[in-house]
């Protein structure tokens, strides 16, 4: 078999989990990621892989810069709090600033979204910044607000279940993946793959 075609390892360190060289075969579900490695098949959560993808690259971003390139929306996105919302955007409005999102006042509780972090789509932005408001209104104390409010815009900005995606977009995200720093989980915890060896698939077909 030729592995060439396939994604290169992430370069080895003592702190960095690396996959193994992938080939992408296809899609099933409009949800997984099929793959062929050196040991068997691969599934890769499409989902799950970008939001890993995205978090990385916005933590990245703002370690190297100070903050995540960002991306002008083409038409502003209007998102409407209700006041404990309100109040909590304005307790952490260092730390969504820091994620790259272009915020400006609209009215009593309003806010115009003019920018994201370069990668995410901008269609759930809103849903995003409700859900994360949501979540750290309702803990006293959050140990990394920056890392909370990353995971959740990397989680609704990335692509969805039930997405098709041609070849080479799958090929890319699995090379993007390769080169995170733990390319085998999400943002959240969720596994991004599944490895099925070829000695399950031979058993499976009775061949052993």
């Amino acid at each position: 078999m030729d592995w060439s075609q396939g994604t290169p390892p992430a370069t080895r360190s003592a702190h960095r989990e690396v996959l193994p060289l992938l080939r992408v075969v296809g899609q099933v579900g409009l949800t997984y990621i099929i793959a062929e490695g050196p040991d068997g098949m691969y599934l890769i959560d499409q989902h799950a892989a970008h939001e890993r993808v995205v978090y990385d690259r916005i933590v990245a971003q703002r370690a190297a810069a100070g903050a995540p390139a960002t991306q002008p929306l083409l038409e502003p996105e209007l998102l409407e709090l209700d006041a404990l919302q309100a109040a909590t955007a304005a307790e952490y409005a260092d730390h969504l600033a820091g994620l790259g999102l272009g915020l400006e006042p609209f009215g009593e509780r309003g806010y115009l979204v003019r920018a994201v972090p370069a990668g995410v789509g901008g269609t759930g932005v809103v849903s995003a910044l409700r859900s994360l408001l949501d979540q750290l209104a309702g803990e006293r104390r959050v140990a990394d607000p920056f890392a909370r409010a990353a995971a959740t815009v990397a989680c609704h900005g990335s692509v969805r279940a039930g997405t098709a995606m041609a070849l080479e977009e799958m090929r890319a995200l699995i090379e993007d993946l390769a080169r995170t720093g733990s390319p085998r989980t999400c943002p959240h915890g969720r596994p991004t793959l599944v490895h099925v060896g070829a000695d399950a698939i031979e058993r499976q077909f009775g061949r052993r």
